[in-house]
């Protein structure tokens, strides 16, 4: 097995939520939030170290979340979208070896649990590609691994360019699929039905 490297788990957690017309962060799931549930999937993860970017309702998060080992980012251009969270995110980094990498998680999926991370995780180890993500009937799930040498690229991005996912057409070629057999990894929490099905589905 090759040794894992250092991997900054970033989840991005600043949203406002419109479609949910509530802060879905903080909305109960399981035995405690759905932020909560993320997070702890990540901290039982592989990763060396975990950060929480927030913005919209970050006082609430952040005292939701005093108790566990993790480093918080404030993004102070949430409003502005996802790709400025990245960024946060990405920028709060200090890369030392070759192989460090980063993986940007969402907070509306609480379905991935720290066994698929580790899948990726372990697939990046083990490859020599930049980037790797888990497939499930050929579509690109969460999380995605990047090697530290796309960090510069993603802070260039604009908001004109596509975000983050630009980067799997111009590197298609450095992309490490790794093949998953649950659709978790591509479900999210966006819409307020979204989120009545995963409750039923979580009980």
């Amino acid at each position: 097995m090759a040794e894992i490297p250092f991997i900054s788990g970033i989840l991005l957690a600043a949203g406002l939520s419109t479609r949910m017309e509530q802060p879905k962060q903080l909305l109960p799931f399981g035995k405690s939030t759905i932020v909560e549930t993320v997070l702890d999937n990540m901290l039982e993860a592989k990763f060396s170290e975990v950060i929480v970017v927030v913005g919209h309702c970050a006082e609430q998060i952040q005292d939701l979340l005093m108790e566990r080992p993790v480093k918080i980012v404030f993004n102070p251009d949430y409003r502005e979208g996802m790709l400025t969270s990245a960024q946060a995110g990405i920028r709060s980094l200090n890369f030392a070896n070759t192989r460090d990498a980063f993986s940007l998680m969402l907070v509306d999926q609480p379905f991935i649990a720290s066994e698929l991370i580790d899948k990726v995780i372990d697939a990046y180890a083990q490859t020599d590609k930049g980037i790797a993500l888990p497939s499930y009937n050929y579509k690109r799930g969460h999380p995605v691994i990047f090697h530290h040498q796309y960090a510069n690229e993603i802070l260039a991005l604009g908001e004109e360019s596509g975000g983050v996912r630009s980067l799997f057409k111009s590197h298609k070629e450095d992309i490490h699929y790794v093949p998953v057999d649950t659709d978790d990894v591509l479900r999210d929490i966006d819409y307020r039905e979204d989120y009545e099905r995963a409750l039923r589905e979580n009980r």
